[in-house]
């Protein structure tokens, strides 16, 4: 069946910020954190800010495809720029209705501390709360001196803008050949959600179906309503049969959010040389047998994918190149052929932040079930816009297998959108990949993003060639993902802005 657009809304591509619905093609990415010194000279420089819309996105991804295709390998200038704001940044610049926004946008992403089992602020490196942090913007291209440009040309100078730089995070794609993985090694970003809707009134879809299922985008991909990630428009429901059925609309909590999106930034710094060492002896002490797992293949288990993006669900004992990253199949798997968790551990990365057909609590469930149980998965799904800070692992770091840390830090800086930070980033968090019991009684935290007061994590690993349950190994893992600070935005339709009074 043909999928039939004029169900989908129009999206106003040209009023809605890039990052969000597309993501600022960048190789590079300056986070510029700011107070707003002088609100009137700040809302008259906003009226006039050159910002980066969804339009704008898809036009630069389309050259850019087109080049790949010719075989050109020239880079195509992409310079970006989006801006989001903290609750007192919003207050400051007068919008009204703002009690009606999410509580934890209100309060921070500091009063969230306990329900994520996040360090105490006082801890953090950067961004501890404070009623001066405004807002960031969101600087990208595809060269650090295309940044340094959009900075030039666009933001400066501060003061005479009505802004005062308070803190910057510096980001950048790691070089090839693992350009698009995260620090541990491991392809980042292959899971993003499709988008239902389309380009403006034009009727073509801003999520194509490059497949024969009309629910998908590419093969894998499940469409979702927009209003998951912006606000306006339909979003999932929760208590639908399957996940194509659309719920309500989510509304804006206040007209000026209308096309907007809420934005969870957190830098998580990674210990890679403790990472691979402990990796390493952990498989050391997986015993003996069909299901002896190599450091390659734990490591693989714990991620839920292979180095190069191949899920374990379809390669469980082996890397396989067929299903990498950008190959059609990278994405395209369930976990109903594997409820127990023997090709990929329930505790498992990406089977954590995004658990597809699992059924919590249920090995046997009926097709209804697992249905009904994605319907409500796809409800607390993000769009991750991160990208790696840091430099390379050092030689000396990795004879030492310790991280020497000050100028050597590295990590992710980890930004998504939605439309409610509880329901989506912070339920994923909390209920998900810090919980035990998720989503089958003593599975384990996840051995990436989780969260834990306790020095040891539990995991309950994988028995993929015996295929006997009673084979899978309890390990008992470090963490070595740490929050360093964060806050928490929201991304404002251009439209909007440019109507503040």
């Amino acid at each position: 069946m043909a999928r039939d657009l004029t169900l989908e809304p129009p999206l106003p591509v040209s009023e809605i910020q890039g990052d969000i619905l597309v993501g600022l093609p960048k190789r590079h990415e300056h986070l510029i954190f700011f107070e707003i010194v002088d609100p009137t000279a700040f809302k008259t420089f906003l009226k006039t800010l050159d910002l980066t819309s969804v339009q704008e996105c898809l036009d630069k991804r389309k050259a850019i495809a087109d080049n790949k295709s010719k075989g050109i390998e020239t880079l195509i200038p992409t310079p970006g720029l989006n801006v989001a704001f903290t609750f007192s940044g919003l207050e400051i610049l007068g919008v009204g209705g703002l009690s009606a926004a999410s509580p934890a946008f209100i309060n921070g992403m500091a009063a969230s501390q306990a329900k994520l089992n996040d360090p105490p602020s006082g801890q953090w490196t950067i961004l501890q709360p404070s009623s001066s942090l405004h807002g960031v913007f969101i600087v990208t291209g595809s060269s650090h001196a295309e940044v340094v440009d959009v900075i030039s040309l666009r933001l400066v100078p501060a003061a005479g803008n009505g802004w005062h730089l308070r803190h910057e995070e510096v980001g950048q794609v790691r070089p090839d050949p693992v350009r698009g993985h995260e620090h541990f090694g491991y392809a980042d970003g292959v899971s993003q959600p499709g988008i239902r809707g389309t380009i403006g009134t034009s009727g073509a879809p801003l999520t194509p179906s490059t497949g024969t299922d009309e629910n998908q985008g590419e093969r894998g991909q499940d469409l979702l309503w927009p209003g998951e990630f912006i606000f306006g428009y339909p979003a999932q429901n929760p208590a639908g049969p399957t996940f194509e059925v659309a719920g309500p609309p989510r509304n804006p909590p206040t007209p000026f959010m209308q096309d907007g999106a809420y934005l969870v930034f957190r830098r998580l710094a990674q210990l890679v040389p403790e990472f691979n060492a402990s990796v390493k002896q952990a498989s050391a002490g997986i015993g003996g047998g069909a299901d002896t797992a190599t450091p390659t293949l734990l490591g693989a288990q714990m991620v839920g994918r292979w180095k190069s993006g191949a899920p374990v669900i379809l390669t469980s004992t082996q890397d396989n190149p067929s299903f990498a990253e950008g190959t059609i199949d990278a994405n395209n798997f369930e976990f109903g052929d594997d409820r127990e968790g023997l090709k990929c551990p329930w505790a498992a990365h990406v089977r954590k932040v995004y658990p597809r057909d699992d059924v919590p609590g249920n090995l046997t469930p009926t097709d209804a079930e697992a249905d009904a149980a994605e319907a409500c998965t796809q409800t607390h799904r993000m769009l991750r816009r991160g990208i790696a800070f840091g430099p390379e692992v050092t030689e000396d770091e990795a004879k030492q297998q310790q991280s020497s840390g000050g100028n050597l830090t590295r990590g992710l800086l980890f930004k998504c959108y939605n439309t409610s930070i509880e329901k989506q980033f912070e339920f994923v968090q909390q209920s998900w990949s810090n919980t035990v019991d998720f989503s089958q009684p003593n599975s384990g935290i996840d051995p990436i993003i989780g969260q834990s007061a306790a020095p040891l994590r539990p995991f309950l690993g994988a028995a993929p060639v015996s295929e006997n349950a009673a084979n899978k190994p309890q390990l008992q893992l470090r963490g070595f993902v740490h929050l360093e600070g964060g806050a928490y935005f929201f991304a404002p339709s251009i439209k909007q802005m440019k109507t503040l009074p």
